[in-house]
């Protein structure tokens, strides 16, 4: 059986590749497992940084592949809401504090918009097409409740009322996509991004990232005891002790990520 997930590393930056081209990436379960095992992967290495998540020819992911579906529904197989990659993995990459990136190339509808979404930054391709299309096939997009947080709540309900997909520019409007480039730069950029960050000291972004999205649930002194609990476990690091010292010398830090 072959991958529908392709997974590689070069200099602490993963690449997680969904490898389905022939049906536009569609969500499969083995390409579920696969995709969720990559991610685990990226998390327990601990020389891994950042993670840039896309897709294999002309498309980032089409969604849930309806024809499994329609396999499963002929042979009476009942559908659940855990079977929906948006609905049981929405707090997937949350729990997996290191920073990801999409980079969306071609088409990402309603399970594949979820993966980017999931994702921390968004870089899509200028041709790229996006899209919350669960309506058309009388399905729930669980992930777009949680989309308010990002995007205003008219832009949600427009494309969820709709189904209609939005442009990579139109995306990148509506404070979806943080930056447009052409398709041909695509991974070049998102490779920039990556690397830019691997610069910068791991335990910081990782903190970071943990305190803006549990913050997100918390009240004003909820988020005062956690700002105070990760930045003085920040500061008995090692990497606190070498910041400084990198500053004084004049040079770069070694970042050791402990």
């Amino acid at each position: 059986m072959a991958e529908t997930i392709l997974y590689d590393k070069n200099e602490q930056i993963v690449t997680i590749t969904l490898n389905r081209p022939e049906a536009l990436n569609a969500i499969n379960r083995q390409l579920k497992q696969e995709f969720i095992d990559a991610v685990l992967q990226f998390d327990q290495d601990d020389d891994a940084r950042v993670a840039i998540v896309t897709g294999s020819g002309r498309a980032f992911c089409a969604g849930r592949d309806l024809k499994e579906r329609t396999s499963d529904n002929a042979a009476g197989v009942q559908a659940r809401a855990s079977d929906s990659l948006g609905s049981e993995s929405l707090s997937m990459f949350p729990r997996i504090w290191k920073p990801v990136i999409a980079a969306v190339n071609g088409y990402a509808m309603a399970g594949g918009w979820a993966i980017a979404q999931m994702c921390d930054l968004r870089l899509a391709a200028d041709d790229a097409k996006l899209g919350i299309t669960e309506s058309r096939w009388s399905l729930l997009p669980p992930f777009a409740a949680h989309l308010a947080r990002l995007i205003p709540m008219a832009n949600v309900l427009e494309l969820v009322f709709t189904a209609e997909p939005i442009t990579a520019q139109r995306a990148c409007e509506i404070g979806f996509v943080n930056k447009v480039v052409p398709k041909d730069r695509l991974m070049d950029e998102a490779l920039d991004l990556a690397r830019r960050m691997v610069r910068n000291a791991p335990l910081s972004l990782r903190m970071f990232k943990e305190l803006a999205y549990r913050g997100q649930e918390m009240g004003e002194r909820e988020i005062a005891a956690l700002t105070r609990a990760l930045y003085d476990q920040l500061l008995v690091s090692e990497d606190a002790k070498e910041g400084p010292q990198a500053f004084a010398e004049k040079r770069a830090p070694q970042w050791q990520g402990r």
